[in-house]
C-alpha cells in the first residue's frame, strides 16, 4: 500500500491519543511469561515486532489471551518452557530476535531463531558469546541461528556496552531466572560505556513490577556492572503499558512544523524513564512552545512554526538513537544548522538510518553533510515531493512522511504499512489531526 502525502498539508489541530510503548510491550510480555501466576497487560501494543515477540511465545506454550480490546492474560503453562522444533521468523525485530537468543536457554534442546535480522547481519555476535558463561553454546549463520544451554553454569558475564542495549536487557530479563547453587548471584560486566541507557532503565522498571530484582552500579561513563540474584521467582501482575514517546514524537515534531492552532498528544506520562521524551526539552530548546501537563499525561502543542521559529543546535543522539529520524526532519526547518552527533549506532537498526535519512533528504532539496557518527543538516526553506524510499524502516518512513507534509509538493510514500512495526495508527492520527494524506 502506498501513502500519498499532499504538498502544504500542515496546518494540524485536534487531539490524539499515542500508542502504547513498543518497548515496554516487548519486555512486559516476556517477563510476564515467565512468572509464577497469570498476569494482566492493559493497553499493550500487539502488532509489528511485538506481535513476533507474542507469536514466538506461544510456540513455547505460553497462553496468551485477548480479554478485550485492551486487555490480555498471560500465563506460562511450563518452565524451562516446551520444546520446540519450529524455525522461528524473529524478522527484523531485533529486539525478538536478542530476547529470546538469551530466552533459548529455558528451552529443551534450545531455539532456532531466523528472519531479515540475519540477513542484514544486524549485531547480535557479542551476545551469543556471553551466554557461553551461562552454559550456552550457538551457531550462527546468515540466516539462522540456533542457541541451546548445554551445561549448567553461573559464570560472570563480560559484554559491550557501546553496541546494543539490547544485548544487557536480554541478560537482565534472562539471568534473576538461571537457576544456580555454586553462587547467589550473577554479575554482567559492561567493558565500554552503555548507549542508549534508558532502554536499559525501561528494563529495570518492568522487571522490578513483577517482583524481579536487579542491583546496578555504574560509573559516570556508562562502564560498570550488573549484580542479579539468581533463582528469583517473578509474580504474576496487573500490568498497564504507558503511552509510547518514541511514536508521538512523529506528531509532536508535526504540530511544532505546523502553521495553525493547537495539538494535543495524550497518554504521555513524563515521569516513565522513556529517554526519548527528550523531544520535549530539545524541542523547547530549539524554540517551539510546548506544555506537559504531568497530572492529565498529555502535552500541548501551539503550532505555528512563523511564530515560533526553530533554531538549529547540537544533539547528542547516543540515548536516543528512535529519535534520529525525526530530528533530522526538525533540522531541516530550524534556521542555520542543526547536528546529530554520537549517532554510531544508527548504522546498525534496522536501516542505516545516517545514510538513509541523508539520502531521502538530499532527494526532497536538503543540504545534508554526512559523517561516520554524526549528520549536519541545513535549513532548507522549500522542501520538494519526491518518492521516498525508506528501507523497510518504520522510523524512516513516518519520518520522511512528516517532511512531506512540508513540502511544496505531493509526496509518495510506497509500502507505508511498515509503521505497523511500532504505530500501527500513524496514518489514521495523521488524518485525526487534519493532514492531507491519502492511500493510493
Amino acid at each position: 500500500m502506498d501513502l500519498k502525502i499532499n504538498g502544504g498539508s500542515h496546518c494540524l489541530r485536534g487531539e490524539v491519543r499515542a500508542p502504547p510503548s513498543k518497548s515496554y510491550s516487548h519486555r512486559a510480555f516476556v517477563v510476564a511469561s515467565l512468572a509464577n501466576d497469570p498476569s494482566t497487560l492493559i493497553n499493550p501494543l500487539t502488532s509489528g515486532d511485538v506481535g513476533v515477540t507474542i507469536n514466538i511465545l506461544k510456540e513455547l506454550g505460553v497462553e496468551i489471551k485477548e480479554l478485550s480490546s485492551y486487555r490480555y492474560r498471560i500465563k506460562k503453562k511450563d518452565f524451562p518452557f516446551k520444546a520446540c522444533k519450529k524455525i522461528l521468523d524473529c524478522k527484523n525485530s531485533g529486539t525478538s530476535i536478542r530476547m529470546f537468543s538469551a530466552i533459548s536457554l529455558f528451552v529443551e534442546g534450545g531455539l532456532t531463531l531466523t528472519g531479515e535480522f540475519l540477513a542484514k547481519n544486524r549485531p547480535i555476535r557479542p551476545l551469543l558469546e556471553s551466554l557461553d558463561s551461562l552454559g550456552a553454546t550457538y551457531k550462527l549463520t546468515d540466516d539462522i541461528l540456533h542457541v541451546e544451554r548445554v551445561k549448567e553454569s553461573c559464570k560472570s558475564i563480560s559484554i559491550p556496552g557501546d553496541i546494543s542495549s539490547q544485548f544487557i536487557t536480554a541478560l537482565l530479563i534472562t539471568c534473576p531466572m538461571i537457576k544456580c547453587a555454586q553462587k547467589d548471584s550473577i554479575i554482567i560486566n559492561i567493558i565500554s560505556p552503555l548507549i542508549s541507557y534508558p532502554y536499559i532503565k525501561i528494563t529495570e522498571d518492568v522487571l522490578s513490577a513483577f517482583g524481579g530484582e536487579v542491583q546496578e552500579v555504574l560509573k559516570k561513563d556508562r562502564t560498570g556492572y550488573f549484580r542479579i540474584p539468581v533463582n528469583q521467582e517473578l509474580e504474576g501482575r496487573e500490568y498497564e503499558i504507558p503511552g509510547d514517546f518514541s511514536s508521538a514524537a512523529f506528531l509532536i515534531c508535526a504540530a511544532v512544523l505546523s502553521s495553525k492552532e493547537q495539538v494535543v498528544i495524550s497518554n504521555l506520562d513524563i515521569e516513565t524513564p522513556q529517554g526519548d521524551k527528550q523531544i520535549i526539552e530539545i524541542l523547547k530548546e530549539m524554540g517551539a512552545e510546548i506544555e506537559v501537563d504531568s497530572k492529565n499525561h498529555r502535552v500541548l502543542i501551539n503550532g505555528n512554526i512563523d511564530t515560533h521559529p526553530l533554531e538549529g543546535i547540537d544533539i547528542d543522539c547516543k540515548d536516543i538513537p528512535d529519535l534520529f529520524p525525526i530530528l533530522c526532519v526538525l533540522g531541516t526547518q530550524a534556521r542555520g544548522n542543526t547536528t546529530l552527533y554520537n549517532a554510531t549506532s544508527l548504522r546498525l537498526k534496522e536501516s542505516d538510518r545516517i545514510s538513509v535519512m541523508a539520502r531521502e533528504l538530499r532527494k526532497m532539496g536538503v543540504k545534508v553533510e554526512e559523517f561516520e557518527d554524526k549528520m549536519i543538516i541545513h535549513q532548507c526553506k522549500e522542501l520538494n515531493g519526491t518518492e521516498i524510499n525508506h528501507n523497510n524502516d518504520h522510523r524512516i518512513a513516518m519520518a520522511c512522511t512528516i517532511a512531506a507534509l512540508r513540502a511544496s509538493t505531493s509526496t509518495i510514500i510506497k509500502n507505508i504499512e511498515i509503521i505497523n512495526d511500532s504505530y500501527p495508527n500513524f496514518t489514521e492520527h495523521l488524518k485525526k489531526l487534519n493532514a492531507k494524506i491519502e492511500f493510493k
